[in-house]
């Protein structure tokens, strides 16, 4: 089935009169449109204008359109255009830049820049995966390559670290770096992980200093309850362009 998503930072919050004119939209496909806000986690059908108006969206929020069906293509389209009367569709490099200026605001030391997210085209192993994972992070943290290298296939051996089906979230304590930092690889072909669960697409790279105490850590905890929840998992999954990736791991570490 085809998909596709609009990922936006709300400008401003969703009145009534736009949600009625989400909602008469969606009754012009055929295709199933959700409409998702990932910073309190709520999805609901945009064919239900009742719904739409608990998302409660206010100016800020993340939020990510849905479109699953035979004319997702076409409905993409149209919601783009209805999207930028709220906000910035996260599409184009220059985008990102909201999200690296809230993760720089609240988090200083952590490290997540849109250069640390890459696509893989081709296929990978699991161990190519983690070495491109390894690379994306940024030259002047990494201090020992071959002890963070270490670190992180010896976390592997314990366990495989997938989270749910289609993602795995590999994260090491190490001295080889030295401060906090993340990379993400979206690959074209599922990499089998290791796991019953199944083979993953999304993998985050979590590297932190041996030392840190528990409120640097605190991020990384809020990082994993969300991409438990099913509506940050989804959305991350879904999600079709490196910034809105970086968007949805950076509000997943703040909130």
């Amino acid at each position: 089935m085809l998909t596709r998503e609009i990922t936006f930072y709300c400008q401003q919050g969703m009145s009534i009169t736009q949600a009625k004119q989400l909602n008469r939209l969606a009754g012009m496909f055929k295709s199933s449109i959700c409409c998702a806000n990932l910073t309190r986690r709520q999805t609901v059908i945009a064919s239900n204008q009742l719904s739409l108006l608990t998302l409660a969206t206010q100016p800020g929020d993340l939020c990510q359109l849905q479109i699953e069906g035979c004319d997702a293509e076409l409905a993409h389209m149209a919601f783009t255009c209805w999207c930028g009367e709220l906000g910035q569709p996260l599409v184009r490099p220059l985008t990102a830049a909201l999200a690296e200026l809230r993760l720089a605001s609240a988090l200083p030391d952590y490290h997540f820049a849109l250069r640390q997210l890459a696509h893989s085209p081709e296929p990978l192993t699991k161990a190519e995966a983690l070495e491109h994972l390894i690379d994306l992070l940024p030259a002047e943290l990494v201090t020992d390559r071959p002890k963070l290298t270490a670190a992180v296939e010896r976390r592997e051996q314990v366990s495989a670290t997938i989270i749910r089906p289609g993602l795995a979230m590999p994260h090491v304590l190490s001295e080889g770096i030295s401060q906090p930092a993340l990379s993400l690889l979206n690959c074209a072909d599922p990499i089998e992980w290791g796991s019953r669960i199944g083979p993953v697409q999304t993998i985050i790279l979590l590297a932190v200093p041996v030392g840190c105490g528990r409120e640097t850590l605190r991020p990384l905890t809020r990082l994993a309850q969300a991409m438990i929840d099913d509506v940050v998992s989804h959305a991350l999954l879904q999600a079709g362009s490196a910034p809105a990736r970086q968007a949805i791991v950076i509000e997943s570490l703040l909130s």
